[in-house]
């Protein structure tokens, strides 16, 4: 999937495309209904399996109704700040790229026929929550509330089924729903009900403490298990990215004629699916043609390419001109020309001593061959296998498809014995 015109916040990894980090499970704790009473469950998990939606993050779990008498609710947090400032100087608003279908299927207690749960229908409204203030601890560990800014989103239940208009179906494609939001789609509310937000003050995304996916019965509307699977959180930069990507925003801000829209296709450099998206070309209301705006990089750039070049004519002329063309030209005194050759000769020695330097400290580092440390060190995390199960682990393709744990060390055991044995 292209990140072309935001900069990508989170991302499936393990290597995504800086200043994006990678999603992490064990970065999420739940904050369920449980804390109240409630049977609400959530946990969230890495995919692994299939190879195309590795490292996407999946919020999963079961939301009840029942329990606390219509109300509940599930949701993992985060306290992992964001890889930049969310600045409102900087960025318009968040860009969350859902799976449609996800590789996760939370499990339901068995009903009678009814919505398990006690809801009205299935879960399908999901918010996502920003915390710009650190909760205080109550005496019994507990937190305190603390007003939190919401943006609430609707996944459709078909392509016909388009109920959220922060849907960007510019971009949404067979795989993936887009939802774009802005800073005033957040609102505040404390303990689940809306506050005025005059004595919520001003939304300051840059602050964040803590972000949250949470899954909420809206007053026994929804419950049920429910899966949502994330491909990418973004962030949306303060300049026409956001316009050229949303038809919406720009027939509001643009009210001009717009020509038919030009597809364009991006291919997903990591999963090979092709994201479409719509550019439109919108006449400039004055007539004129706009300037390339240039960076000022480029005249620095140009500044240095003069110097260094003045710097190897002077060199050379140093190095090579006979004294008397410089006695005839007026220069009686310059440097020994001994060091014109040698500072380049010492500078190349200084390069290879760095080199064996290097060199002889991952020699001195390096563990002997026999030494444990070669096949386990403390952040092993290993898989439980029976050295008597016949079927080796890759040929069980039942258990790789419901498998969401995160990576797992094998042991040498094992592996010997299902290469050499």
């Amino acid at each position: 999937m292209s990140y072309t015109g935001t900069t990508a916040l989170f991302a499936p990894g393990p290597n995504p495309r800086a200043p994006a980090r990678p999603w992490r499970s064990d970065d999420f704790f739940a904050v369920d209904d449980r804390v109240r009473g409630g049977t609400s469950h959530s946990h969230t998990a890495i995919v692994q399996y299939p190879p195309n939606n590795r490292g996407e993050l999946v919020f999963s779990g079961f939301l009840d109704t029942l329990t606390l008498g219509g109300a509940g609710f599930a949701s993992q947090s985060s306290t992992t700040p964001f890889p930049v400032k969310l600045s409102k100087d900087d960025f318009i608003g968040l860009r969350l790229v859902v799976r449609k279908q996800a590789n996760w299927e939370e499990p339901s207690p068995p009903s009678d026929g009814s919505n398990p749960g006690g809801g009205k229908g299935p879960v399908t409204s999901f918010v996502f929550e920003i915390k710009t203030e650190e909760p205080k601890r109550r005496p019994d560990g507990r937190r305190e509330s603390v007003v939190v800014w919401e943006w609430s989103f609707t996944l459709p239940q078909g392509d016909d089924d388009v109920q959220d208009g922060r849907l960007n179906m510019a971009l949404t494609n067979d795989d993936f729903w887009v939802f774009d939001s802005t800073w005033s789609d957040f609102k505040p509310f404390y303990r689940g009900r809306p506050v005025d937000p005059d004595t919520a003050g001003e939304f300051n995304p840059a602050n964040t403490y803590e972000w949250s996916l949470m899954a909420r019965s809206n007053f026994q509307a929804q419950s049920g298990p429910f899966a949502v699977q994330l491909h990418s959180l973004n962030a949306l930069p303060t300049e026409d990215q956001f316009s050229a990507t949303d038809p919406n925003a720009v027939a509001s801000a643009l009210p001009v004629e717009q020509t038919e829209p030009h597809p364009e296709s991006w291919l997903d450099e990591k999963s090979h699916h092709s994201f479409r998206a719509t550019s439109f070309r919108v006449p400039s209301p004055s007539g004129t043609t706009s300037v390339t705006e240039r960076s000022s990089g480029e005249y620095y750039g140009f500044a240095l390419f003069i110097f260094a070049t003045l710097l190897w004519v002077g060199w050379i002329a140093w190095a090579l001109t006979p004294d008397h063309v410089l006695q005839s030209v007026g220069i009686g005194w310059y440097p020994n020309r001994e060091w014109a050759f040698l500072l380049p000769a010492w500078s190349l020695f200084a390069v290879l001593a760095v080199y064996a330097g290097f060199i002889g400290l991952n020699a001195r580092n390096t563990p002997e061959l026999g030494e444990v440390v070669n096949v386990t060190d403390t952040a092993q995390n290993v898989l439980p296998i029976s050295m008597e199960d016949e079927m080796h682990l890759f040929d069980d393709q039942d258990r790789l498809e419901k498998s969401l744990h995160d990576i797992y060390d094998l042991p040498p055991t094992y592996v010997s014995r299902q290469m050499h044995l």
